[in-house]
């Protein structure tokens, strides 16, 4: 082969990824005749075109999903009529269905994992992981060492991307507006979380699949903990100088977990231990293992909404629980004649009152500052819906007076009444008023009859409760509320990138790129290499390409190629999911240029690591 040949092939290698599947059959198909046709070509340009405007995100403000998603459908596109021209038209539909269910099983985990770090968020955890790291005078270099090891220690338990989510929460919780210190501590939880799962068995999912394919043994992956750690530590040891040793701002605030936070966490433990034990015990995908956690937390999200009185049944006035020692009513029908009277007029709360005929015979001084509406200008008249209605209408006093069905009730309340545990023949219901106020007041009121001394009904008190400061401080717990708030960007960019790598490998490019590497470089080079092409494409197709090559190795081989798979995608941002994702939370501070500027000090940790396991495992090799 000629040296410009080799540098064709190898500037491929280097400048697009391609993934060959196996075919339904296990037979590997190698479509030659197309490899050097103007389509091949043709989705080439299109992927490096669409791969070249990620890294612009920030400055084209164009999000990084868009241009992948084209390139993939248009990739497609050619793959189907390529081999259309040659009379086969099922190797591109069994293909594509095979890159979508690879797509699925990725989406599905990384959906569950989000909406886990979410819920999270919403419970206040990291807020107060946050409270605690700074009352405990942990400095900004001691909090980028703390959040660093523990991305290295939790994900040989956890997969990166969960633990990169977690960490990359806790640091931009703790540095604010520091967008230095966000940006180079994500950069080390992305080196240190890349690095803990190379060296587990279920840290990522290429040594899943690794040890599936029974390449490794389970204890065999420890061999690399060292060349790990040194793929971590140097570049986190380079880094860490240019991490100002000042204290993080001080907070005012002391948050608090909310309700059911606790048990969160540990079902979050017990979805990563679900989806582990789906893959080594059961052999299924880790993804149904990672759903049914997100049954765990649909479980969880009832109850917190029932603990904290907010089903979508109206079971108190915005979820407060009326306080029966101070029962306004209790006290009012204690009084007798001119002494009802009195006692609405002393209540610390809204409250007019009503006679037979429905006129208005008391209207406290709260009820004119609630609505603006002074007494004088309602005793005697039947307006009491003006200030809260634009339209003529019964309040809930009137249907009191009226005795009116729960029919009439319901129709001019809407399911947002109940019968009220204050009195008897009460009712209580809620609603916003928009004209109320700058910008409108939720209100919560009672009506019950009153009466005489004779036991006749005189009229019925109103009493009104405004609750507009607790429910704007309130929000529903709604899993799908948090499903909603996953980083859909990064999810569909997957995809885009997972399409448009299996299209590419329809076309054959792994084939010469296999010849290249494993004959004519040696299996030592071309597994490092594998790290490098890791960085431009998830190592997940990386990795599978390389189990469809099955090139006969040692398990010294097997094992560098883990190492390099795992830890190469730390080389550029997108190289793996937990940068990828990452740059969706962080958006704007951490970015691709930013983990550009320590990419040679990463390159540097990752030869280092390399040279390690040559020296430590060269016996296996």
């Amino acid at each position: 082969m000629s040296i410009m040949r080799r540098l064709t092939i190898f500037g491929l290698l280097v400048l697009f990824p391609a993934t060959l599947w196996a075919s339904e059959g296990g037979d590997v198909h190698i479509a030659t005749e197309l490899t050097h046709s103007f389509m091949g070509y043709l989705a080439v340009a299109l992927f490096i075109l669409a791969y070249a405007l990620v890294p612009l995100e920030n400055n084209l403000h164009l999000r990084k999903s868009k241009p992948v998603l084209v390139a993939a459908g248009l990739i497609w596109v050619l793959v189907a009529l390529a081999y259309a021209g040659l009379g086969d038209t099922e190797t591109a539909h069994n293909a594509i269905r095979h890159s979508l269910l690879e797509y699925a099983e990725l989406f599905l985990f990384l959906l569950v994992a989000m909406t886990y770090i979410n819920s999270l968020e919403e419970r206040n955890v990291f807020q107060t992981l946050r409270a605690f790291l700074v009352s405990r005078g942990f400095s900004l270099r001691m909090i980028f060492w703390i959040t660093g090891g523990l991305a290295f220690i939790i994900s040989p338990v956890a997969d990166n991307l969960t633990t990169a989510l977690l960490m990359g929460a806790v640091v931009m919780a703790v540095a604010g507006n520091n967008k230095k210190f966000v940006a180079i501590a994500c950069i080390n939880i992305i080196v240190a979380a890349n690095a803990g799962g190379a060296f587990s068995p279920f840290g990522d999912i290429t040594t899943l699949m690794v040890w599936q394919k029974s390449k490794v043994a389970f204890g065999q992956f420890f061999l690399i903990l060292i060349p790990s750690l040194i793929n971590w530590g140097v570049p986190a040891l380079i880094m860490s100088f240019a991490v100002k040793n000042e204290m993080p701002k001080t907070l005012n605030e002391n948050p608090r977990m909310k309700y059911g936070a606790v048990v969160m966490m540990a079902l979050f433990l017990l979805t990563i231990i679900t989806a582990v034990c789906f893959h080594n015990f059961l052999h299924l995908p880790p993804a149904a293992g990672m759903m049914l956690g997100l049954g765990y937390l649909g479980f969880l999200s009832y109850h917190i909404k029932t603990q904290e009185g907010r089903r979508s049944s109206y079971n108190t006035i915005l979820g407060v629980r009326p306080n029966e020692s101070l029962n306004p009513f209790r006290l009012i029908n204690a009084q007798k004649g001119a002494g009802v009277e009195k006692m609405i007029d002393a209540l610390p709360m809204a409250a007019f009152m009503i006679d037979k005929n429905h006129h208005i015979i008391r209207w406290n001084k709260e009820m004119e500052r609630l609505t603006g509406v002074k007494a004088e200008d309602r005793l005697g008249t039947c307006l009491t819906w003006s200030p809260f209605y634009k339209d003529r209408r019964p309040s809930l006093a009137d249907l009191v007076i009226d005795s009116m069905p729960d029919v009439l009730i319901e129709k001019f309340y809407e399911g947002k009444h109940r019968e009220s545990p204050l009195a008897e023949n009460a009712y209580d219901a809620a609603n916003f008023f928009p004209t109320l106020g700058e910008s409108g007041k939720w209100l919560g009121f009672t009506a019950a009859p009153v009466f005489g001394e004779d036991g006749e009904m005189i009229g019925a008190v109103e009493i009104i409760q405004d609750f507009t400061r607790q429910k704007r401080q309130t929000k529903h717990f709604d899993i799908m509320k948090r499903i909603s708030r996953a980083e859909w960007d990064t999810l569909l960019f997957f995809y885009g990138v997972i399409l448009c790598v299996g299209g590419l490998s329809q076309f054959g490019y792994m084939a010469m790129i296999s010849k290249v590497m494993y004959t004519d470089l040696g299996a030592t080079v071309a597994n490092s290499l594998v790290g490098v092409l890791s960085a431009v494409v998830d190592n997940i197709p990386v990795m599978f390409a390389v189990l469809t090559m099955d090139p006969p190795m040692p398990v010294g081989q097997w094992l560098l190629v883990t190492l390099t798979a795992g830890t190469g995608g730390s080389l550029l941002s997108i190289g793996s999911a937990a940068g990828v994702a990452l740059m969706g939370t962080a958006r704007g501070t951490y970015t691709f240029g930013a983990h550009l500027k320590w990419t040679p000090v990463i390159a540097l940790g990752y030869v280092l690591s390399i040279l390690a396991h040559i020296v430590l495992n060269g016996s296996l090799m």
